[in-house]
């Protein structure tokens, strides 16, 4: 006997593969955005040519990090408006291989600021939000585990495809190198706006034939992208008004410092203690990889543990990590340092998930892509605090052992700041 399915069982089996597809696609698209983190192997073959101090190189990793943040903040308004993912990705692929492409023809710093760190940094940006607003939305049951899923290959971009780059460099040159990162980035961009797009317009169907075969489709709305409301719900002007947002904020903040001066400066720091730029590149991959894998630790562990326990952990982690990295530095001991870098893209990797997952559990999931992108703001001072100012100080003592050490009493912060946040979550 011949079993023949209905419309909407074939609209949820179809729904299920393109989600899948869509996923899959989305890690490979992360990982290539996860590149603007190891802006520190451009840094010496930059500075060997053109002659720029590490200082002015550095504002250039800056500049990305703050149009990153900026138009993640854009970006999480106009998906929350527009829920056009296809737009706003093609939006994003457009500035992405705008910003590459011109970045391989400049010859200037101000070119490299305008092309690199504002267009390549808000292509990365507005992309980023999109992905992740998308995805975590298709499993709220399992909003951290996704969530962090997502940044944990954002994270390990660096590692996987640093080497890569490095390589390809000593062979094809630097400017050949942003034109293939240029193309590839576009579109990987584009096809995934065409997936998510389509997978939102089946997502009605899908939901209609047997909602009960997985919980986070029944747990979405018909709209896919539209949580449903709940009385914990609170707009960007109602969260900026509480003191558990400002706790997020300033806790993500010394996290993101601390882990973009590292991963704006790790390459030139090893590089300086007699490293290969090979070697270095690798020390600069154990970092991303560190990140890539905090982000799904942490992300986690907000479903299993809550906002006040993963906090302090995250927290009691950091401020180690900024202890040990220092060390490493000051007594150059290479296995030292390493673990140092370890530790500390480990607990860089609390911040997103952070922003994303604890910010979603306080504040509810109708205005998640804006409270999400307004959170992320925090970038925008820890990309001053973090990698610029690193520069600076590098520039005018000659030594990164000052600058790592600067960062020790961000640890104390964090801790501090977890153990308010743990007293209002148990009042």
């Amino acid at each position: 006997m011949i079993h023949l399915e209905c419309p909407a069982a074939l609209g949820y089996t179809l729904f299920m593969k393109l989600k899948i597809l869509t996923i899959i696609i989305s890690l490979l698209t992360l990982i290539f955005l996860g590149l603007i983190y190891a802006w520190s192997i451009f840094v010496v073959p930059l500075e060997n040519e053109f002659g720029w101090s590490r200082s002015e190189t550095s504002l250039t990793f800056t500049i990305s990090i703050m149009a990153f943040c900026l138009s993640m903040m854009f970006g999480g308004f106009f998906n929350g408006k527009k829920d056009k993912p296809l737009i706003s990705l093609i939006i994003a692929a457009l500035l992405i291989a705008a910003g590459f492409i011109m970045t391989s023809r400049a010859g200037s710093l101000l070119g490299f600021y305008i092309c690199y760190g504002v267009c390549c940094g808000a292509g990365v940006g507005f992309s980023y939000v999109e992905i992740i607003s998308v995805i975590s939305k298709w499993f709220p049951a399992r909003q951290g585990l996704m969530s962090g899923t997502m940044m944990m290959a954002y994270g390990m971009g660096a590692m996987i495809l640093g080497p890569i780059c490095t390589a390809l460099m000593g062979s094809i040159g630097w400017r050949s190198v942003f034109v293939l990162l240029g193309v590839i980035m576009s579109m990987l961009l584009a096809v995934s706006g065409i997936l998510m797009q389509t997978a939102n317009a089946l997502a009605p169907a899908a939901k209609a034939s047997d909602p009960e075969l997985d919980p986070d489709l029944n747990e979405t709305s018909s709209e896919q992208l539209s949580p449903q409301i709940s009385s914990n719900d609170k707009s960007p002007a109602q969260a900026v008004r509480t003191l558990e947002f400002w706790i997020l904020f300033f806790f993500c903040m010394v996290l993101s410092a601390s882990g973009l001066a590292l991963m704006g400066h790790i390459a030139p720091c090893v590089m300086g203690m007699g490293v290969s730029a090979q070697s270095a590149a690798l020390i600069a991959g154990i970092t991303s990889f560190a990140n890539g894998f905090g982000r799904i630790v942490y992300g986690t562990g907000y479903d299993k543990l809550g906002i006040r326990r993963n906090m302090f952990l995250a927290s009691t982690i950091f401020l180690l990590a900024t202890i040990v990295t220092a060390a490493g530095i000051r007594t150059e001991i290479l296995p030292v340092l390493i673990a140092g870098c370890f530790l500390l893209g480990l607990s860089f990797g609390a911040a997103p998930p952070t922003s994303s997952t604890a910010v979603a559990r306080t504040f509810g999931n109708k205005y998640f892509s804006a409270n999400f992108g307004l959170s992320s703001s925090q970038l925008i001072f820890a990309a001053f605090l973090g990698p610029y100012l690193g520069g600076v100080v590098y520039t005018a003592t000659g030594s990164y052992a000052i600058t790592f050490s600067c960062f020790i009493p961000f640890g104390v912060l964090a801790v501090i700041f977890a153990l308010i946040m743990g007293r209002r979550a148990s009042a």
